[in-house]
């Protein structure tokens, strides 16, 4: 079809089908949330079998709900954005059908009623995330990130697999309503839920298996994906809820989570690895919230960073098609001037990240924090979200000042200008997004967490500000005196760089380890020996062989010939006897 429609069909036709969804998606959330009306609806039977009977069905709660409008909105703008930014591409369609493909496969996940169903939502956009990076096939780098991407989400898609086993080995369905109903054993509740976690850990890039998502952002690529892991915790959080040790497990991965991505966010050169950092920082902070219970908060939290995050990643975007593909924020500098739009937009997102008053990010990162301090065995986790508030602030102001404020470095006679209204339209519509969702909607999303307690004391309120505005001053005073700090600051920069090491610690201790069984195993073991020995090369040998010493009986002399006869003779006697 898109050979027909042609690019500019392709992303006008694309585009209008997810303003219908859209659509259809504003009714649903008006319904659900607004009304208090929950549907479920089966659609028609999928499996059935003697062991296993599972129905096509839709489920429209306020999970599902917010979820459903969310990813509409952002997959809308995102592909009006893609018109203009993929503008001269040939393979607009195909990038288009990929898009719109895992926007469909979104929906299916946020909205499915069984775990088969959500299986299926949630394996799709793990393979159009893979098509989305290796988009440009002919750049090495996005297909090796492409590859990466895929393998660690296979490692973490085994603990979601081997969950839906279990549940239909002891339990026979897969229906989250019959599932939730069933009475399970703490040993059996606190496996599933262990398995459940490493799913969601690879899929929302937390701690030990986040490496993907920097090297993800080599391609074009769909990072609401990152959110299906945060949406599988909060929708299993009845299990989660019987399982108290791994609700600590989960604060700690949480925490952990938030800061090691802070730290390595502060020294990244790449503009879009910044922001690949700072969603998996904010990442931690939704793991963190279902950590403590409060489920509801981090889908509101879900809900604010998808505003500003996406504004952020097209605000980069829109940055590197103005400098012609240019990436590394050293390069930039002093484009206050010729991008004026583009600066006001990355500002207001990168406030509403750091969580300044009265914007989006502030209604529900501060309260997560909040509530967090109310645990006694989670001070820890406390200290490390509000001295990561701190980095983000640095990271952020970090980012504006080298791209916008500094001196120029910027390539000589490179025309910058700011793109046409289709590329900057959804940025707009984001920026108004980062700066009122969260105060609208915040009285719907602190109404369903029945548990909301947060402290009184207005030093606990004002901390993560104060920490932000510091954060935001100690960038201005590194960079006025870099040249004195840079000496003792390089061994932490260079550590903080590599990200901690995460990616030679897996390497030296686990890939290459396989590498070298699976060489020995199936290369020296098995072609080169079983194989080897069984196969085309041993039996050769063997035929050879046995050649070699028939040809001996073929000597030329007349009695081994009669030997040979009489022997013939006799061996024919004996069997007619």
């Amino acid at each position: 079809m898109g050979r027909k429609v042609g690019e500019k069909g392709a992303g006008v036709f694309t585009s209008s089908c997810l303003v219908l969804c859209l659509s259809g998606s504003g009714y649903v959330f008006y319904e659900t949330i607004l009304e208090g009306s929950i549907t479920y609806v089966k659609l028609w039977r999928w499996f059935d079998s003697d062991l296993l009977l599972v129905y096509f069905g839709l489920q429209f709660d306020s999970l599902g709900a917010g979820m459903l409008l969310v990813v509409a909105v952002v997959s809308t703008l995102v592909h009006v954005f893609s018109i203009a930014y993929m503008e001269g591409d040939p393979h607009i369609p195909r990038f288009m059908a990929l898009l719109s493909f895992f926007t469909f496969l979104m929906f299916i996940l946020v909205s499915s009623d069984n775990l088969l169903q959500l299986f299926i939502g949630w394996e799709g956009v793990g393979l159009c995330s893979y098509l989305l990076i290796s988009f440009w096939l002919t750049r090495l780098e996005a297909n090796r990130a492409a590859i990466k991407a895929m393998l660690v989400n296979r490692i973490g898609d085994v603990g979601l697999i081997l969950a839906a086993f279990i549940f239909l080995e002891v339990y026979g369905t897969l229906e989250f309503s019959s599932l939730f109903a069933i009475p399970l054993s703490s040993y059996q509740i606190s496996f599933i839920c262990l398995l459940l976690v490493f799913g969601a850990m690879g899929k929302s890039a937390q701690l030990g298996l986040h490496t993907w998502l920097p090297d993800a952002m080599e391609g074009e690529k769909a990072l609401f994906m990152v959110t299906a892991g945060v949406y599988l915790l909060i929708r299993c959080s009845p299990f989660l809820e019987q399982a108290p040790v791994v609700l600590v497990g989960i604060t700690v991965l949480g925490s952990l989570t938030i800061f090691v991505a802070a730290t390595s966010g502060v020294v990244q050169s790449d503009l879009k690895k910044v922001i690949a950092y700072s969603t998996c920082s904010q990442l931690g902070y939704m793991v963190l919230a279902c950590g403590i219970s409060s489920y509801s908060i981090s889908l509101f939290h879900l809900m604010n960073h998808a505003f500003f995050k996406a504004l952020l990643f097209l605000g980069a975007g829109a940055l590197i098609h103005a400098l012609s593909n240019e990436q590394d924020i050293r390069k930039m500098g002093g484009l206050l001037l010729p991008l004026p739009l583009i600066y006001s937009v990355m500002l207001i997102g990168s406030s509403s990240l750091m969580g300044l008053p009265y914007l989006t990010g502030f209604y529900s990162k501060d309260l997560i924090l909040e509530l967090v301090l109310e645990q006694y065995y989670t001070t820890f986790a406390y200290w490390l979200g509000c001295f990561s508030v701190f980095l983000t602030a640095f990271y952020s102001v970090r980012l504006l000042y080298l791209v916008f404020l500094s001196g120029t470095n910027a390539q000589r006679g490179l025309v910058i200008k700011e793109g046409s209204w289709v590329l900057i339209l959804p940025l707009v519509f984001l920026a108004i997004g980062s700066l009122f969702w969260g105060y609208l909607t915040k009285d719907i999303f602190w109404s369903f967490q029945t548990t909301i307690s947060p402290s009184g004391s207005i030093i606990v309120k004002m901390l993560p500000t104060v920490l932000s505005l510091g954060g935001a001053v100690v960038v201005v005073i590194f960079f006025l005196k870099i040249s004195t700090l840079s000496h003792w600051l390089f061994l932490g920069y260079t550590f903080f760089l590599s990200a901690w090491q995460f990616n030679f610690l897996f390497n030296y201790f686990f890939i290459l380890k396989i590498m070298k069984t699976g060489v020995l195993f199936s290369y020296w073991t098995m072609d080169k020996g079983a194989v080897e020995l069984l196969g085309p090369r041993g039996l050769s040998y063997f035929w050879v062989w046995m050649a070699q010493r028939l040809s001996h009986l073929q000597s030329g002399l007349v009695f081994n010939y009669v030997l040979v006869i009489l022997l013939g003779v006799i061996s024919l006697f004996l069997a007619t006897l």
